[in-house]
């Protein structure tokens, strides 16, 4: 026969576990590196042939980020200046491929370093676009409206009754508030705390009044100085915040966090692309790099529908 103490025990110990069914439901999630068919996780160098490669970064799911090389020109940085130097142009892409995704802000580094340890690498001399650059700013007018209110009371002299009545305003204000889509470029020490700068980043943010995104294509241009031929490498990253489905899909999606890129190697003899344009090798120095850049938030195709008579 069980004893009291048993049974108070047993009572408990079920209290506990009812306790325990009410609460929300837990599990663990494991992440692997395994996406969408097609997706790619990590771009790494053709052993044949390693150096400058033209695919810096693909990730492609429900949201799709990619980061090409369009131009790579060495040569010197002026006839008479004794310095080399190289010019790269640069195509980044953020695009969704279902509605009601969106990029709410892309953060850009490319740091660049020598191939050894202790090398310090090419000067990230100038990019394009650098400093604040604003698109698509947009305003609205605010009605903010506050209501005040004012209790008035008088005893009546039999029963203790108190009669009551409110007088009251309403406040209004308008205002004008604005919002913009912004691009930010800055040239950076990364690594060090000596030494000329290695960095070049960029940031995106998005209309926070608008919920547009941040534009789905921008081409920057980096100028760097050499003091010798030697090949160097850079680290690419790129780090986003997305909406908030975007953001659940890719985590029980089991995409988990993206792996580590291969550094892009660069060697100096290497001859130039000239892909978009002829420069002048001997005067990279004084390239507009201005004229390379493009930002776009969206692009749109003229004469999309078109008369088949």
């Amino acid at each position: 026969m069980a004893s009291l103490q048993d049974e108070e025990e047993y009572m408990s110990d079920n209290k506990v576990e009812e306790e325990q069914d009410n609460d929300l439901p837990s599990f663990d999630i494991s992440l692997s590196e395994k996406g969408d068919d097609g997706s790619s996780f990590r771009t790494q160098n053709d052993p044949s042939a390693p150096y400058q490669r033209s695919n810096y970064i693909e990730r492609k799911g429900a949201i799709d980020i990619r980061c090409s090389c369009l131009d790579i020109i060495h040569g010197q940085f002026s006839s008479e200046s004794g310095m080399f130097a190289t010019l790269i142009i640069l195509q980044f892409r953020f695009d969704a491929r279902k509605r009601a995704r969106r990029f709410q802000s892309a953060d850009i580094e490319l740091e660049f370093k020598g191939m050894k340890p202790g090398e310090s690498g090419p000067e990230v001399y100038s990019i394009a676009p650098v400093g604040k650059m604003s698109l698509v700013p947009t305003t609205q007018t605010e009605e903010i409206s506050r209501k005040a209110g004012l209790q008035l009371g008088a005893a009546a002299p039999i029963g203790g009754i108190t009669a009551t009545g409110s007088v009251g305003w309403k406040k209004t204000v308008i205002r004008d508030t604005s919002d913009e889509t912004t691009v930010i470029g800055s040239i950076d020490l990364k690594g060090r705390n000596w030494g000329p700068s290695n960095c070049a980043s960029w940031t995106l943010l998005e209309n926070e009044t608008t919920k547009t995104g941040v534009p789905s294509s921008l081409r920057t241009a980096i100028l760097l100085k050499r003091r010798d031929e030697k090949p160097f490498q850079c680290v690419v990253k790129i780090d986003v915040v997305v909406d908030t489905k975007s953001r659940m899909e890719r985590m029980f999606g089991a995409k988990g966090r993206d792996p580590k890129d291969d550094p892009v190697l660069f060697d100096p003899e290497i001859e130039p692309t000239n892909k978009l344009r002829e420069y002048d090798l001997e005067e990279l120095g004084a390239f507009d790099l201005e004229s390379a850049c493009d930002v776009k938030m969206t692009t749109v195709l003229n004469e999309a529908v078109k008369d088949k008579r």
